[in-house]
């Protein structure tokens, strides 16, 4: 068996593939970002869904010959990551490998070979890999720090914009009918306890509000669309450092690819991400697999080293995913 987890700030979703290259069994829990819940929660809770994956596979710990988990913020601070490995090593042994769920992300949306991946959740960051194996990060310094073209960082510029319409810095659009009717707000300034008392200023409920801005701009509201401009603009700055980082042989295209939440705007982000990047020599490309496949077949491959590219196994992970394989995972609390 190869376990695949692909963590993020609101949700962390598993899976287990059998040797045949079967997904037999698909959980998800809540954020396994160990500094929004704590590490020893975060381990907790990764232990549990493994272990519910394995009974639903019918197999048990010991049958899982080697795990990618994709941690939210692995690697941003050496100890905790040392000790998410010691706690993660107590039940899995040395039978796993953990990277930041950027990697989880290109896994998936490149499926295991060279180029850039785009996530855009909850949070932001980019991962790549060249020909030659090495690879390299950008963005990810978290909400307070960064994490531009997020939802969060979309939620936040609802909030930034509803309040400039209120008070007539900007003109009035749909953005600002729809805020107070989603949020039910009898007077605009209720928008400020709202934004302490009910989303208590946590990361993953604030970038529920982007999904708030995201129909303002599909009604065609100019300024939640030019949010999501600016944040393909943010998008395009993370592909261009990681070009700057790694090394492609000179002449030949880069596959850019994209996975998180935001992506599901379709032409309002990836159109203006287009553009910023044209007369780059990158080609933007659909995901191949979801993040969490993607982990599990980075699993298969650091499993199996020294074994041919899994091409018939990419199609049909690919034909899974297709049929609605992750349509219902089980959740676990």
């Amino acid at each position: 068996m190869y376990l695949g987890m692909d963590g993020g700030g609101t949700k962390t979703d598993y899976i287990l593939l059998d040797e045949t290259g079967r997904i037999a069994a698909h959980v998800r829990t809540e954020t396994t970002h160990y500094m929004q819940i704590g590490l020893d929660r975060a381990v907790a809770l990764m232990r549990r869904a493994i272990e519910r994956a394995c009974q639903r596979a019918g197999v048990g710990l010991e049958d899982i010959r080697c795990a990618f988990l994709g941690v939210p913020g692995f690697g941003e601070n050496a100890e905790a990551a040392r000790e998410m490995e010691e706690k993660i090593g107590s039940f899995l042994d040395s039978r796993f490998q953990c990277g930041n769920d950027v990697e989880a992300g290109w896994a998936g949306s490149l499926a295991c070979r060279p180029g850039i991946n785009l996530v855009c959740g909850t949070g932001a960051i980019g991962y790549g890999k060249d020909p030659n194996g090495l690879g390299a990060r950008s963005s990810g310094w978290g909400c307070f720090c960064g994490d531009e073209g997020s939802a969060f960082w979309l939620g936040k510029k609802a909030i930034e914009l509803f309040a400039k319409q209120s008070d007539w810095r900007l003109e009035r659009t749909v953005l600002y009918e729809l805020m107070k009717t989603r949020l039910q707000l009898k007077r605009d300034f209720d928008l400020i306890p709202f934004v302490h008392n009910e989303l208590k200023l946590e990361r993953d409920q604030v970038a529920q509000l982007a999904l708030i801005l995201f129909e303002a701009a599909r009604r065609g509201d100019p300024q939640a669309q030019e949010a999501y401009r600016q944040a393909a603009y943010e998008c395009s700055l993370i592909v261009q450092s990681l070009l700057k980082q790694l090394s492609f042989p000179p002449g030949v295209e880069v596959p850019v690819s994209y996975s998180g939440g935001v992506f599901k705007a379709g032409d309002l982000i990836l159109t203006p991400l287009r553009a910023y990047l044209q007369g780059s020599r990158v080609v933007l490309k659909q995901p191949i697999l979801s993040p969490v496949v993607g982990a599990a077949l980075y699993a298969w491959l650091l499993g199996n080293p020294g074994r041919d590219y899994p091409t018939d196994l990419v199609a049909r992970l690919q034909e899974q995913e297709a049929k609605g394989a992750l349509a219902q995972p089980e959740i676990v609390a």
